[in-house]
C-alpha cells in the first residue's frame, strides 16, 4: 500500500512541475527585422521587460503593444499586469525576410571577402547589415546623414556663402 502511495505521490509531483513549467515557459514568437507587430492583451500592463533591447523592443498603447524587431537574435518578452501578475511571456526570435536581399562578397587572394548588402524591390538599393564592409557601411551612414540635414534645413543645397556682411535686405 505504502508503495503505491510513493507511486502516487511520485506521479503527482512530476505532473505538477511538467504544469508550472509549461506555465512559466515563453510562447514561440517571430517578428522580422525592421518589422512591427501589433498585440492586445487581456489586462492593464504594469511593467514589462525585454530581455534585451538591442534586438527587439516594445511600445504601449492602452492594452496594445507594438513588438519592434531590431537586429537578428532571440530575446524575451515579459509582461505583467499592475498587480504582477504575469500576462504574456514570449521567446522572440527576430529573423530577417530575405527573398529580396542580395549580398555581394568581393574579395580576392591577397584580401578577405567584405559584404555589401541590397534591398532589390523592384531595384535594388543599399540596405545596410550588419557583417558588412565597416567603411562603406561608414560612407552610407554619412551620406544618409547629409540627406537628412538637408531635408530638416541644417544645410542647404544653395551653393552661394551666406554671411551678414554680403546680405541682400529684401526691397
Amino acid at each position: 500500500m505504502m508503495k503505491h502511495f510513493n507511486r502516487l505521490a511520485c506521479a503527482t509531483a512530476f505532473l505538477t512541475l511538467a504544469q508550472f513549467s509549461s506555465a512559466q515557459a515563453g510562447t514561440p514568437l517571430i517578428v522580422e527585422m525592421d518589422q512591427s507587430q501589433p498585440m492586445l492583451l487581456t489586462g492593464d500592463v504594469g511593467s514589462i521587460i525585454v530581455g534585451n533591447p538591442s534586438i527587439a523592443d516594445v511600445s504601449l498603447n492602452g492594452r496594445q503593444i507594438i513588438l519592434h524587431g531590431h537586429s537578428f537574435g532571440e530575446t524575451n518578452l515579459v509582461i505583467f499586469d499592475t498587480n504582477g501578475h504575469k500576462l504574456v511571456d514570449f521567446d522572440v526570435t527576430v529573423s530577417h525576410n530575405t527573398s529580396n536581399q542580395l549580398s555581394l562578397f568581393v574579395g580576392s587572394s591577397a584580401s578577405p571577402a567584405q559584404r555589401y548588402s541590397y534591398s532589390c524591390a523592384p531595384s535594388c538599393e543599399v540596405n545596410m547589415m550588419v557583417g558588412d564592409n565597416a567603411d562603406w557601411m561608414g560612407k552610407v551612414v554619412g551620406s544618409n546623414r547629409q540627406k537628412n540635414d538637408y531635408k530638416t534645413g541644417v544645410k542647404t543645397s544653395d551653393l552661394t556663402q551666406k554671411s551678414a556682411a554680403n546680405a541682400v535686405p529684401p526691397q
